[in-house]
């Protein structure tokens, strides 16, 4: 089998480097489930390594020297020796031995104490070393998994907008399909009410020149009771065209009734997770066309709904606030109201229920027009002193540009 000589196709393990820069060997979930190895700023953090339990006693060794006083067999000869020489038998010499025995043993505990006593403390700081190591592995493993989530919510909320904005697409090409639609019947129906009127005044016409005919016929008595016929006649037909363009009407009126009545509750019971209430005022909204009055009477103010599912919640706008939606419109999916977001005068938020068709924006607070302002300015240069009114005067002749300049 030929082998590439391109780095991709290199045996031995992963290289790192051309098309496979940044792929990394894959991380042991089962075993580290929080791995920090793939974020770019911590797998960069070097924390150390904490310090084992021989180098701590090395260290305590060092400062606390080895074990004071004599090495226990030393002490016991020492001991022991001039207690011998002095003895008769060996039986006198086995029982001078039990105070050198008894010193022996004591300073073979007091050895072993110390020795315990200096692995004790090493094992206690190597210990606490190695927690102090896992709780910053722990606090970057934290992080790690922090930020993770906050891509996620990120990512997650893109995802969300895009397909809002998805769906705000094809709705907004139906209602277009459906209204070109309407359009188009209406205007078909137009076309075959004015055939009909034509084939009407036709077939009348035929039916008055035929009448006339026969009318030039008849003696004049006759012709007197069929001119008195003919005025019967024309005032019934009159009649049954001004019932008969009635009921087209009605027919007109009773379709356009029909297309608005379109939309039911059943059509966004799922968008609104089983609530009937706001399914069924999303249908009002539909059938009653009130984004196009929202949007003619608001404009780019129109924010579109509230308190669904996915949309903006009353009571967060009102707990949080929020400059930028002063003056912002929504529609109520609980009530089937119209809203206006507010700033009251005392600092806080809430929401104004509106009739969009009678709405009228209120007026600007006394004093906050551009006009009444300067009338207040005016006011403050009449009791200003000579001097100071020269200097501002200077100010106005000059532009903040020229001034100063002699330009």
């Amino acid at each position: 089998m030929r082998t590439f000589k391109r780095p991709m196709f290199r045996k031995g393990g992963n290289v790192g480097n051309g098309i496979m820069t940044g792929i990394v060997d894959r991380s042991m979930h089962a075993e580290n489930p929080i791995v920090t190895d793939n974020d770019p700023f911590l797998s960069n953090v070097d924390i150390g390594q904490p310090k084992t339990q021989a180098e701590y006693i090395e260290e305590i060794r060092a400062g606390a020297g080895d074990y004071g006083g004599y090495d226990p067999l030393t002490s016991f000869l020492l001991t022991a020796g001039p207690s011998v020489a002095g003895a008769t038998n060996f039986a006198d010499a086995i029982s001078r031995l039990k105070p050198a025995t008894a010193q022996l043993i004591k300073s073979a505990d007091a050895k072993a104490k110390y020795d315990r006593d200096v692995r004790m403390a090493g094992t206690k700081l190597a210990l606490a070393d190695e927690q102090k190591f896992d709780d910053r592995r722990f606090n970057l493993a934290l992080k790690a998994d922090d930020r993770s989530y906050q891509d996620f919510l990120k990512q997650d909320e893109r995802d969300y907008l895009a397909g809002i904005k998805a769906d705000d697409r094809i709705y907004n090409k139906e209602l277009i399909k459906d209204e070109r639609q309407f359009n188009l019947d209406l205007i078909k129906d137009a076309r075959d009410y004015d055939k009909l009127q034509l084939e009407d005044k036709r077939e009348y016409d035929a039916k008055i020149l035929d009448e006339a005919r026969k009318y030039n016929k008849m003696e004049k008595e006759d012709q007197r009771e069929y001119e008195q016929k003919l005025i019967n006649e024309g005032r019934a037909f009159e009649l049954d065209k001004i019932i008969r363009a009635e009921d087209f009407q009605k027919e007109i009126l009773a379709q356009e009734r029909e297309a608005d009545k379109r939309y039911t509750e059943k059509d966004f019971i799922e968008v609104y997770e089983g609530d009937t209430l706001q399914a069924n005022n999303r249908a009002k909204f539909e059938n009653n066309k009130l984004k196009t009055k929202f949007i003619e009477k608001f404009g780019s103010n129109f924010e579109g709904f509230l308190n669904g599912p996915n949309d903006p919640q009353e009571s967060t706008l009102i707990k949080k606030g929020n400059n930028k939606k002063v003056g912002k419109v929504y529609y109520d999916v609980n009530t089937g109201e119209a809203k206006i977001y507010n700033k009251k005068t005392d600092g806080t938020y809430g929401f104004q229920i509106i009739d969009i068709d009678t709405y009228v924006k209120p007026d600007s607070p006394k004093g906050s027009t551009k006009k009444e302002k300067d009338a207040e300015i005016d006011k403050r240069f009449d009791v200003l002193s000579p001097d100071q009114k020269r200097i501002i005067e200077e100010i106005r002749k000059n532009k903040p540009d020229d001034f100063g300049t002699g330009a």
